[in-house]
């Protein structure tokens, strides 16, 4: 198998997630404003002043970035934020980062935080400098904490988890943000599969339209961010059909609890209580939540 770019640096789509929560926690609507203000730690000098000058924000989220990206980040931001602070308050044993990138969860929702362990999966060209940039900033770690280094397509994640310490029979999140898009079909079958076959395991994760991979252009902003993604060497190579990823989760031994689409997190997240839209999604991506049945598969 070639590598791909992703493996051999630094992954161009986690510095763009990163810069985008970056951005959000700048919004000056509270309505709106992200939550992620330590995502400004891992960026580079000229990348901090666009941050501080609100004139080149807007023209990043309005002119460089692809249609309704941005504005995706955010919501999913704030979701995936909800989801994982309600697992913190529940007590759930593990919650484990499939693909983490610059993700600051642990360290933003700390003192919510009662004994539940945070597992943070990453290939290393993403993973190492982060851990190395968080050092070097002193931000101290919780103790919860754990980095993980794994490549997802070509390492069992279930060897690589539990030789991290992850138990298998024990209530665990899953957040898989951003990832399966740029994985195979087999891969993305073969975590789902390890989640399925956990205790009460629940799995939260994003996908892109098969369409979408097909090019034939059905929704809002699909032209342009494809294209990007290509330019930087991290094409997309999965996808499930829209309207299918009931019957998609069911083959594989899993229910669906919540779906979003592009309108949902409009709607929830980008609405305020007069009707006014923050601004429009991009319409490639969803979000699904699922859980495996209890006891296991």
């Amino acid at each position: 198998m070639a590598e791909r770019r992703i493996e051999q640096r630094f992954s161009a789509t986690a510095a763009y997630t990163c810069f985008s929560r970056a951005c959000a926690s700048c919004e000056r609507d509270e309505r709106f404003r992200g939550s992620d203000d330590v995502a400004r730690t891992f960026l580079p000098l000229f990348a901090k002043a666009i941050l501080g000058v609100r004139a080149l924000r807007s023209f990043f989220v309005r002119r460089v970035a692809p249609p309704g990206i941005y504005e995706y980040v955010l919501a999913r931001t704030k979701l995936l934020d909800a989801l994982f602070v309600s697992a913190l308050d529940e007590g759930i044993s593990q919650i484990v980062l499939l693909g983490a990138g610059m993700d600051t969860r642990a360290i933003r929702f700390r003192n919510r935080n009662r004994g539940t362990k945070v597992f943070e999966l990453d290939i290393e060209t993403t993973q190492r400098p982060k851990v190395a940039i968080l050092a070097r900033k002193g931000i101290s770690l919780p103790e919860e904490l754990v980095f993980v280094e794994i490549n997802f397509d070509r390492e069992d994640l279930a060897g690589v988890l539990t030789a991290a310490g992850y138990r298998n029979d024990r209530r665990s999140l899953f957040l898989w943000e951003g990832v399966t898009m740029y994985l195979t079909a087999d891969a993305v079958d073969a975590t789902l599969g390890f989640v399925r076959d956990g205790p009460e395991a629940r799995i939260v994760f994003d996908y892109v339209y098969a369409s979408v991979l097909r090019g034939e252009e059905q929704y809002y902003g699909e032209r342009q961010i494809r294209r990007r993604v290509s330019k930087a060497g991290e094409g997309w190579t999965f996808g499930i059909e829209d309207g299918g990823i009931d019957v998609y989760l069911a083959d594989r031994g899993l229910r669906l609890v919540e779906h979003h689409t592009a309108a949902d997190l409009e709607k929830e997240y980008l609405t305020a209580d007069d009707g006014r839209i923050f601004g429009r999604i991009n319409g490639t991506h969803a979000i699904a939540v699922a859980e495996a049945p209890v006891g296991g598969g």
